[in-house]
């Protein structure tokens, strides 16, 4: 016999893809230069004028990038990735300026909401964003639709 008192578990809806990396783009980046800089290590970086092979093609390109990604498992939040890497780069303010003089930023958040969602919320401290956009890191939101 089933216990009719026993609550209904509700289901928890997690994100299947989540990313935020603080990315620096530029004409002439050295990643090495960037990492010495800001003593913190990239989770991808490329240098400028890197060669890539693609389809036996070979495409030059001026830009090359730097990606800060956060410390914590892939299972937190994504307020919580966001909030990771600002306290990364927040002792590092005036080097980071120096190097924004000359490199584009932005804080990445891409997401992929559960299939069986149909509105998927996120919701980011005013302050926390206050932060990196008054260093000139603009926010850069993209929200990936499953396909079922």
């Amino acid at each position: 016999m089933k216990n009719k008192n026993k609550k209904k578990r509700k289901r928890i809806y997690r994100d299947r893809y989540k990313c935020v990396v603080l990315r620096l783009l530029g004409k002439d980046l050295d990643p090495d230069k960037i990492s010495k800089a800001l003593a913190l290590n990239p989770v991808s970086s490329q240098p400028s004028n890197a060669l890539r092979r693609k389809l036996d093609r070979i495409y030059n390109t001026n830009y090359g990038h730097w990606n800060l990604g956060s410390r914590l498992h892939r299972s937190a939040t994504l307020q919580n990735h966001v909030k990771d890497i600002l306290e990364q780069i927040r002792p590092r303010k005036k080097i980071l300026h120096r190097i924004l003089k000359k490199v584009e930023a932005d804080l990445n958040i891409a997401v992929q909401p559960h299939e069986d969602l149909a509105i998927s919320a996120y919701t980011f401290p005013a302050e926390t964003l206050a932060e990196f956009t008054s260093m000139g890191i603009d926010i850069r939101f993209s929200v990936h639709i499953p396909h079922k």
